[in-house]
């Protein structure tokens, strides 16, 4: 495996993998269910994360946050307040660790921070056909922030920005449910179009991570 540094951090400021399955990474992180309940408006949805640090993984700086995670094991992290920062950090965190977790620890993440389904089933599959050992050494994009663009205390849709090593930026649409007490990356059970949309410059209105 050879990836560029775009596609490679290609979901969000995550990482997509060149090759086959290049577009089922990419494409799996893309949603909309249709089960999910009404959004709530309030205040708290532009409310930032507080007591923000920076915790390394496997080449990518994460936010941790008052808001989670609180538990971590191994690649797996877990405890994320039901609120739209908690929301938006599990998002981040899922489609990070779904990435480029290595091959001893993909399928953990795969069964404890996406929620069941044929979406995730086909990403298993997916990932299963290739090998990931090495951290990411040079080329990471950092995370600058976010914005709900949907939120209730089942289902949230968050817009994920990022900068990449050109200087260029992106935007990276997830869906997060609500399963068995925490928040879980969904994944759509037939993606047609890429998650990730080359953006001019973060919105006005994106809550901004804390700056490394």
């Amino acid at each position: 495996m050879n990836p560029t540094s775009r596609h490679r951090l290609g979901v969000l400021a995550v990482v997509a993998f060149t090759g086959p399955i290049a577009a089922a990474a990419l494409l799996a992180c893309s949603s909309t269910d249709p089960t999910a309940s009404h959004p709530e408006t309030s205040a708290a949805v532009a409310t930032a994360p507080t007591g923000l640090h920076w915790q390394p993984f496997r080449g990518i700086d994460l936010p941790v946050s008052d808001q989670g995670p609180h538990h971590t094991d191994g690649a797996v992290v877990r405890g994320f307040d039901r609120s739209p920062a908690g929301a938006a950090l599990a998002a981040v965190h899922a489609s990070v660790r779904m990435s480029i977790a290595p091959d001893g620890a993909w399928a953990a993440v795969g069964q404890q921070m996406l929620g069941p389904g044929p979406g995730r089933d086909a990403w298993a599959t997916a990932r299963a056909q290739i090998s990931i050992t090495a951290p990411i050494t040079d080329g990471a994009p950092k995370l600058l922030g976010y914005r709900v663009t949907r939120y209730s205390p089942e289902a949230s849709d968050i817009e994920v920005y990022s900068r990449h090593p050109d200087n260029s930026a992106t935007r990276h649409d997830t869906h997060v449910l609500w399963q068995r007490e925490d928040w879980r990356l969904h994944l759509p059970e037939n993606p047609t179009t890429s998650p990730v949309t080359a953006v001019t410059s973060p919105p006005a209105d994106m809550v901004a991570f804390t700056p490394r």
